[in-house]
């Protein structure tokens, strides 16, 4: 059964009163796991999984970033798209030494409509990040301000790249 927007979505996001305690424990797995000496194929299942953590600590499907199309319509089925692909992240807690803090503030989601999500998956597959919002034209709101996201003027101040460290 779909999961559906509601007025509720229209809300301000208010953090999650556990966030940083979930936080520092998903880290702690992504490093965990990261270092595990087990096959690559079972290691990436396992941190695209602990990638899902991070979205469910956040607030689920009432996290801060929301599409004008949750907010304004009622009733339509959603879906939580990754705003960077996970197979991104996965590479990069693949890398000798990536940066936990950063793939993580990466790992968060949009809560989009699914006519919007299956719109962001035909996308060119070379875009990634906000990228893919701007060219597939759904327009995000950052409901911790509830305020119009503006991808031109200033991409990197809607929190992806910037959370400071959990923990």
């Amino acid at each position: 059964m779909p999961i559906l927007s509601t007025k509720t979505h229209a809300k301000k996001y208010i953090e999650p009163p556990d966030l940083s305690r979930r936080m520092a424990d998903i880290r702690l797995l992504l490093d965990t796991v990261r270092q595990v000496k087990i096959a690559v194929p079972l290691k990436k299942r396992m941190l695209v999984h602990v990638i899902w953590e991070v979205a469910k600590a956040t607030g689920n499907f009432y996290g801060r970033y929301r599409s004008e199309g949750v907010i304004e319509r009622g009733g339509d089925p959603i879906q939580r798209d990754h705003i960077y692909k996970k197979s991104t992240l996965v590479e990069e807690l693949l890398s000798p030494s990536p940066d936990l803090d950063r793939v993580m503030g990466r790992a968060l989601c949009c809560i989009v409509t699914k006519k919007e999500h299956d719109r962001l998956h035909d996308i060119d597959k070379k875009r990634d990040g906000w990228d893919r919002y701007r060219a597939a034209g759904i327009v995000v709101y950052d409901m911790l301000d509830q305020t119009r996201m503006d991808y031109q003027t200033n991409p990197r101040s809607f929190g992806c790249d910037q959370l400071s460290a959990f923990g």
